[in-house]
C-alpha cells in the first residue's frame, strides 16, 4: 500500500509498505479521510527536543472503512463506517490487566508515536474498544465531518475539565480544530461570554458562526488590555490556552482573574522563560493535559453544530501530501487539512 512517511522537517515520502493485517483483536481500516493535526505540524517544522520522532506515516485524526476484522474482535463487522484512533498497548500493566487498554502505561499511538497512521492507504486499530477509539458512524455523516472528532474531543475535554458556570467569562486563544471545539462546549455550557483570540480572518469567523461572544484579532489589538477592560478590571474566569505559543501562555496568567483557571490544551514547539509569581500570587489554578471526550465530540458532529463546509477549507490526495501539510501551515488561508488516499 502507499503511506506518507515521516523521516524528519519538510522530509515525508510516499512509498510503499506492507498492508497491515487485523491480528487478534483489532481491525484494518480503508482511510477515507485523515486530517492533518497542529501536532503534525509541529513535527513538520521542527525537531521537537525531547519527544520521540518515529520514521511511521503520521495522521491520527482518521476516518474510513472496516476491511478486516481480527478473529476476536467483537462489535465491529467489515463494511461499518467508523471514527478511529490507533492505540497499541502493551496487554501487561496493571491497566491493560482491567481492560483499561486507552490508559496503558506504555502505549503507543497510531500516527503519533511507535505506530503507523492515517496519512496511508489502511491503518491498523490493533484492539477496539467500542465508542472509546473506535466509533461507528451513521450514514448521514461524512468521513470529513468523522475526521474531526478528534481535534474537537480535545477542545471539548479541556472545557468540561474546567468546569464552567453560567456566571463565567471565558476566553479561547488560538481558533483551530481545538479551539473551536472549546467553543461550542462552552456556548452549549452557558456561560455568560465567550471571548476568541485568533490572528486568522477565517477562523475568527468560524468561532463567531460556532458561539463566540467577542472576536479578536491577535494581530491588531492587544488581547489582555481588551479582556480586562470587557471584565471591568477583573479578568477572565476560564482561559483555555489553544495556540500552543509562548506569547499566548504569558497573556493567559496575565488574563485570567485572581483565582481563575488556565487550561493549556496546546503543545509547545519549544521551551521559553515565565515568571511563576502571577500563577503564586493570584491563586491561579493551572489545568494541563489533553483529557478528549471523543464520543461527545461524535455526538456533537452528529448534530450538526460543527460541519466540514465551516472549517475543512482544503482537500488533497496522499501523494500530495507535502503541499497539504505547507498550506496547513497558513491559517490564514486554511482551517482544517484533510488527506484522502
Amino acid at each position: 500500500m502507499k503511506a506518507a512517511i515521516y523521516y524528519g522537517p519538510r522530509d515525508i515520502r510516499i512509498e510503499e509498505i506492507e498492508r497491515p493485517t487485523a491480528g487478534e483483536h483489532g481491525i484494518v481500516v480503508k482511510t477515507r479521510a485523515a486530517a492533518i493535526c497542529g501536532t503534525d505540524l509541529h513535527f513538520y517544522k521542527t525537531a521537537w527536543k525531547g519527544l520521540p520522532v518515529d520514521t511511521i506515516a503520521r495522521g491520527h485524526e482518521n476516518a474510513g472503512d472496516v476491511v478486516e476484522v481480527g478473529a476476536n474482535t467483537q462489535d465491529v463487522e467489515i463494511g461499518d463506517r467508523v471514527w478511529a484512533t490507533g492505540v497499541l498497548p502493551c496487554f501487561e500493566c496493571e491497566r491493560c490487566k482491567k481492560g483499561e487498554y486507552d490508559r496503558c502505561r506504555n502505549l503507543k499511538l497510531g500516527g503519533q508515536w511507535g505506530l503507523h497512521g492515517g496519512f496511508a492507504e489502511y491503518f491498523w486499530i490493533p484492539v477496539v474498544v467500542l465508542n472509546r477509539n473506535v466509533i461507528k458512524l451513521p450514514e448521514t455523516m461524512s468521513y470529513q465531518d468523522a475526521a474531526l472528532i478528534e481535534p474537537v474531543g480535545i477542545g471539548l475535554g479541556a472545557v468540561t475539565n474546567a468546569d464552567p458556570k453560567p456566571d463565567d467569562v471565558a476566553v479561547v486563544l488560538g481558533a483551530g480544530m481545538v479551539g473551536l471545539g472549546a467553543v461550542a462546549k462552552l456556548k452549549d455550557s452557558g456561560v455568560s461570554r465567550i471571548m476568541v483570540s485568533e490572528i486568522s480572518d477565517k477562523r475568527r469567523q468560524a468561532a463567531k458562526e460556532l458561539g463566540a461572544d467577542i472576536v479578536i484579532n491577535a494581530a491588531q489589538e492587544d488581547v489582555v488590555k481588551r479582556v480586562v477592560d470587557e471584565t471591568s478590571g477583573r479578568g477572565a474566569d476560564i482561559v483555555v490556552e489553544a495556540a500552543g505559543k509562548p506569547a499566548t501562555f504569558l497573556q493567559s496568567m496575565d488574563m485570567v482573574r485572581r483565582g481563575g483557571k488556565i487550561v493549556p490544551v496546546a503543545l509547545y514547539e519549544e521551551a521559553f522563560e515565565s515568571n511563576p509569581n502571577p500563577l503564586v500570587l493570584k491563586r491561579i489554578i493551572v489545568i494541563g493535559g489533553t483529557t478528549a471526550d471523543f464520543f461527545g465530540a461524535f455526538e456533537l458532529m452528529k448534530t450538526g453544530r460543527i460541519k466540514d463546509k465551516q472549517v475543512v477549507t482544503h482537500t488533497f490526495p496522499l501523494d500530495k501530501i507535502n503541499e497539504a501539510f505547507e498550506t496547513a501551515m497558513n491559517p490564514s488561508e486554511s482551517i482544517k487539512v484533510i488527506i484522502e488516499p
